[in-house]
């Protein structure tokens, strides 16, 4: 699934794209993914102007000028391409949803498992899937020190796993099984560890951990697997930099620059597998 680089790269490259375009017509090629499509979507967001992007969590958030929201997330498999718009041009495989606007671009939104969503709410309104979320994990150095608080506070009581709790999106909103490994790797913090055992230091440096990988794999365009690509078609590269994930068997390439040998570990957490190096992470 899509973490939060991967999003915020293809937000990104919607705002680049369509920002300030107007919505010339709409095309719903079926009624449900994971939950029904909004009847008349298509009436309900023709002639109206895409005047912000943004990114919540793991969903993109499309604002209209008629104080409506379009809700998108992509699920396992989805992805939004944007392109120049031939008339007449067909519908490519599982292309689910085209948006053409007036300028001349084309967005579809592509998912061969349909297991993303698409909805509409009002801007002033707070979508009920959002409305729970924890707060993001990026911000400036005030915000550093909020998430440092924030983490004390809701894993001072917690015996699940940090890794566990990482994912919960009442914690934290956005990080995945990908990302949350390799902050934890750079922090030096086993996943294995019970949050709350974890000390105001060991918090502080995951909360810095995880901003910089999570900046780290945006510059790198967010990683590449299976189906995920960028609004333009790319791939991104970040799994390149990966220290941890999908290694297990292999050696910690930092222990070996320490003239140590020690290879990754796996272990399953709540149905998902955890990537380590127990000479590295305590």
């Amino acid at each position: 699934m899509p973490e939060l680089p991967e999003v915020e790269t293809i937000k990104r490259g919607l705002e680049n794209n369509l920002i300030n375009q107007t919505i010339s017509s709409v095309q719903c090629h079926r009624d449900t993914l994971r939950h029904p499509i909004p009847k008349k979507l298509d009436t309900l967001i023709t002639r109206k102007k895409m005047i912000y992007f943004a990114r919540r969590g793991k969903y993109i958030l499309i604002g209209l000028n008629n104080q409506q929201t379009i809700l998108i997330h992509l699920g396992m498999s989805g992805k939004m391409i944007v392109r120049p718009n031939i008339d007449g041009e067909p519908i490519v495989k599982h292309e689910h949803l085209t948006l053409i606007t007036k300028e001349g671009q084309r967005l579809s939104y592509i998912d061969p498992r349909r297991f993303g969503m698409i909805d509409l709410f009002k801007s002033e309104q707070t979508h009920g899937l959002l409305s729970k979320m924890g707060p993001e994990p990026l911000g400036d150095e005030a915000h550093q020190q909020f998430l440092i608080l924030h983490l004390q506070k809701h894993l001072q009581h917690k015996k699940q796993s940090i890794k566990v709790s990482l994912l919960d999106q009442h914690i934290i909103a956005g990080l995945g099984n990908i990302y949350v490994c390799e902050a934890l790797f750079l922090a030096g913090i086993s996943p294995i560890r019970e949050s709350k055992m974890l000390d105001k230091d060991e918090i502080k440096k995951i909360v810095g951990s995880i901003q910089t990988i999570l900046t780290q794999a945006i510059e790198a365009g967010g990683s590449s697997m299976r189906d995920y690509v960028h609004a333009n078609g790319k791939k991104g590269y970040f799994q390149m930099q990966w220290k941890v994930y999908g290694k297990e068997g292999d050696y910690c390439s930092d222990c070996l620059t320490k003239q140590k040998k020690s290879v990754i570990k796996r272990v399953v957490q709540t149905g998902r597998s955890s990537f380590y190096c127990d000479l590295c992470q305590k």
